[in-house]
């Protein structure tokens, strides 16, 4: 009688830790359950750290906040056919009491979020959430409209040399324009400081009520407006240091139909559409004006109203029409697809941001929320 032997492959602790590291984060929570020494290894921070830097794939999503009615967050597989059903997930916000959130800012999986006072960091792949006191502008100016202030910049960052996240407000009110103001909140430090702006006194919005600033490389941008030389130009608040550059903008650049700033291969870009001509342009350093390279420059319809988002890993564009659809285009200008749905509006009001899946939580937490 043939007796059979169970085989056990017994693989070495280093290379397991290997293999799970090139792994999504959606995998990477489910293998939690397998065993205590698992959950252990990837809850531990610097597995997060290393899975982060070291993920073959990072995988980006695009998150959307549908203010239709009910409100809803909807995670996105840009790189996905945008009318597959899988390209779609809902998130869970239950931890949203009131109302519906705005982004203020996106940084290694995480977002910030506010509704009027209260403001949220939240990692949307594992569900952690934080509340974070609010911040004494908006304690002072809660009892203004939104009309008193004359700019009022958000942002959320990454200080890599104290591993802190950082959010970032700045505003000036129309009583008092002598200077513009840093509030930073610290994560690490869980309080609010104070940095004096006056270097920033020429600078006001380029046209939006509340600007959000696009965080990259360890700084944070915004497109202003510079009045003593009556350009628009790009500021960047270097986290690290608490110091601004000022960066001009293409000399084509000149008060077009529609604007704004974006990701290009891992670069700073700023597109511009101009009645049915479509541009833009990527900044390979921090040098000025010079450095602009006109990466992208096709005819577009004008009915079609494109505005950019993100990049797909092919080389399409993702962004909105104003049909209020998402839609995929060409790096010709082509319409590649347009998502049909009865139930999703993604009009002006809806808000999108990239984010990268991550297992981070926030310094000084170890579990989720």
């Amino acid at each position: 009688m043939a007796i059979l032997l169970e085989k056990r492959v017994h693989l070495p602790h280093e290379l397991i830790i290997e293999i799970l590291l090139r792994l999504p984060v959606k995998t990477l929570l489910r293998c939690k359950c397998v065993c205590k020494t698992w959950l252990s290894l990837i809850s531990n921070p610097d597995f997060a750290t290393r899975h982060f830097q070291l993920a073959a794939s990072p995988t980006d999503r695009l998150v959307v906040i549908t203010h239709n009615y009910p409100c809803k967050f909807l995670s996105i597989d840009f790189d996905a056919p945008l009318n597959h059903p899988s390209a779609y997930a809902s998130l869970n916000f239950d931890f949203l009491t009131r109302g519906c959130a705005e982004i203020g800012g996106s940084c290694r999986g995480f977002l910030f979020l506010h509704i009027s006072t209260d403001f949220y960091i939240w990692n949307p792949s594992t569900g952690f959430h934080k509340q974070i006191p609010a911040s004494p502008i908006t304690i002072h100016g809660s009892s203004m409209s939104m009309w008193d202030f004359s700019m009022f910049m958000y942002g959320f960052g990454y200080d890599s040399l104290r591993d802190d996240y950082l959010v970032v407000f700045g505003y000036y009110l129309h009583s008092d324009s002598s200077s513009i103001d840093f509030e930073i909140f610290s994560l690490r430090d869980n309080k609010w400081k104070l940095i004096p702006g006056d270097s920033l006194l020429p600078y006001a919005s380029s046209g939006l009520c509340f600007e959000v600033g696009l965080f990259l490389n360890g700084a944070l941008y915004w497109h202003v407006v510079n009045h003593e030389i009556s350009k628009d130009v790009i500021i960047a608040f270097d986290l690290e240091e608490m110091v601004i550059t000022e960066i001009r903008l293409p000399d084509e650049f000149c008060h077009p139909i529609d604007h704004n700033l974006m990701v290009f291969g891992g670069l700073i870009g700023v597109w511009f559409r101009e009645m049915d001509t479509f541009s833009l342009w990527v900044m390979q350093d921090n040098e000025g004006h010079s450095s602009w390279t006109k990466t992208l420059v096709f005819d577009i319809l004008p009915a079609l109203w494109f505005c950019p988002v993100c990049l797909t890993n092919c080389g399409d564009i993702v962004g909105t029409n104003n049909s209020d659809r998402l839609v995929k285009i060409n790096n010709k200008g082509q319409l590649l697809e347009e998502h049909r749905s009865d139930h999703i509006c993604y009009s002006y009001r809806s808000q999108m941001v990239v984010y990268t899946e991550s297992l981070f939580s926030l310094p000084g937490d170890t579990e989720q929320a």
